[in-house]
């Protein structure tokens, strides 16, 4: 069988792509022509948009791994104005077929409720069906779940009595402090043993001394003090805000030079948008793990996004309404991943029901968006909530208060009181300089 030329071989790829690729033809990977043939061949028989190719058409051009990665280098060399979208789905494709490590279709929150118990004391064990058929959420109950399992385990090793109560629970803060555990963490693990021993029908005395241990850690925290404040110092003198805009430039300016069949440019237009969103409005990391498109994320013909969902923590619907144009710019960046503009509203469309991060129908880990923030900020998500809090408290002391809560989205007045108690300071502090200034200038 004659082989063909690399002119024959580049026969039906367009003029430029063509003479580009003759040009350095000291430098084509091997197989570059015959796999750039077929894929151009394939486009025009398939009668589909010269900087559009379907999957379908990458899947026909190079059917092993070897040769979709040399098609994938050789147009982002060569062709930089067709898409490799597609292409980069292929590839994935390809890669859980081979290796088995595609994520499976079963979401986080299908994995079951109730972990292994039978390590427990029988007397919690006894409780557990008062716990799991309270009124109380799915995240909530999951969340406690995972607090009694490493309780479960201090009593064991410590032979401790598994009767709920104050000794009971100053022995388990006790042991959790020895291992490095901060008081307000330890708060909330006993908020685990409450939980359990009030559904599970413990007698009131138990309870009482559980919640007098509780409340004494909570005070312990409050002298201890937070890790977070430390955090947000820093980050304050970084340039707080203007910091965190840099970064997103940072980002999207990475994406932009690397390669856009790669990892990197993915992962950085990831953390770019993710990053923005939380300037725009910062949400709690399971919340934001787990908006989708079409549903807390939705996009308008004229290209705006609004944002709005309920929180998972407190049952109350929040929202930032129409996200800010920057934001919305990302965001379309980011789903169309390389795809010509004039195509978003139609993925848009695709992705509908889809997790914003993945793209796809499984949602990441609930602590996947802070870890994202944390690898690039150095702080967790929430430090931004504390920061976006920290700059309304400046802007206006007066009304601080009630917009913090708004846009942090708390329940009641009692969940923000330590931002209102700064607020009102910084408003009284406020008003006295202005009363001294009063005072200076001789003013009745």
């Amino acid at each position: 069988m004659t082989r063909l030329t690399l002119e024959e071989h580049l026969a039906t790829a367009p003029p430029s792509v063509r003479r580009a690729m003759l040009e350095d033809r000291q430098n084509l990977l091997r197989g570059a022509a015959a796999v750039t043939g077929r894929f151009f061949a394939e486009m025009k028989a398939r009668k589909e948009p010269e900087d559009y190719p379907s999957a379908e058409t990458f899947r026909r051009a190079a059917r092993s791994e070897a040769s979709l990665r040399t098609l994938l280098v050789t147009l982002e060399r060569y062709a930089p104005r067709v898409s490799t979208a597609a292409g980069r789905q292929v590839r994935a494709e390809r890669y859980a077929e081979r290796s088995g490590k595609g994520r499976g279709d079963v979401s986080q929150s299908a994995a079951p409720l109730l972990p292994d118990i039978g390590y427990w004391p029988l007397l919690w064990q006894s409780m557990m069906p008062g716990l799991l058929t309270a009124k109380l959420s799915e995240s909530s109950k999951r969340r406690y779940c995972a607090s009694l399992s490493r309780l479960a385990r201090i009593q064991q090793a410590r032979e401790l009595p598994p009767d709920p109560g104050f000794y009971l629970a100053f022995s388990l803060a006790e042991a959790l402090e020895a291992d490095g555990v901060r008081q307000r963490s330890i708060a909330g693990y006993l908020d685990a043993l409450i939980a359990l021993a009030k559904h599970g029908g413990a007698p009131a005395k138990g309870l009482n001394g559980l919640r007098c241990m509780r409340d004494l850690c909570k005070q312990r925290a409050k002298l201890q003090g937070k890790l977070k404040a430390d955090r947000v110092r820093a980050l304050m003198e970084r340039g707080g805000f203007e910091a965190i805009i840099r970064k997103i430039a940072d980002l999207t300016g990475q994406a932009a030079k690397s390669p856009r069949h790669s990892s990197r440019h993915e992962a950085s237009l990831r953390a770019a948008v993710l990053i923005g969103i939380h300037v725009n409005k910062p949400g709690r990391t399971g919340d934001v793990a787990s908006w989708q498109i079409g549903c807390e994320l939705t996009r308008a013909p004229d290209g705006v996004w609004e944002l709005s969902w309920e929180q998972q923590k407190t049952d109350i619907g929040t929202g930032a309404g129409a996200l800010w144009p920057e934001i919305c710019d990302l965001l379309d960046a980011w789903i169309l991943g390389g795809r010509p503009d004039r195509f978003v509203h139609l993925r848009y469309r695709e992705l509908l029901g889809r997790n914003w991060l993945t793209l796809s129908t499984v949602p990441p880990p609930s602590t996947y968006p802070s870890e994202i923030i944390k690898r690039h900020l150095g702080v967790p998500s929430h430090d931004l909530r504390t920061l976006a809090a920290d700059y309304l408290r400046h802007h206006d002391p007066a009304s601080a208060g009630n917009v913090i809560a708004a846009h942090l989205g708390h329940r009641s007045r009692q969940a923000g009181e330590e931002y209102r108690a700064l607020a009102e300071s910084d408003a009284a502090a406020r008003a006295w300089l202005d009363i001294r200034e009063q005072i200076r200038s001789g003013a009745p």
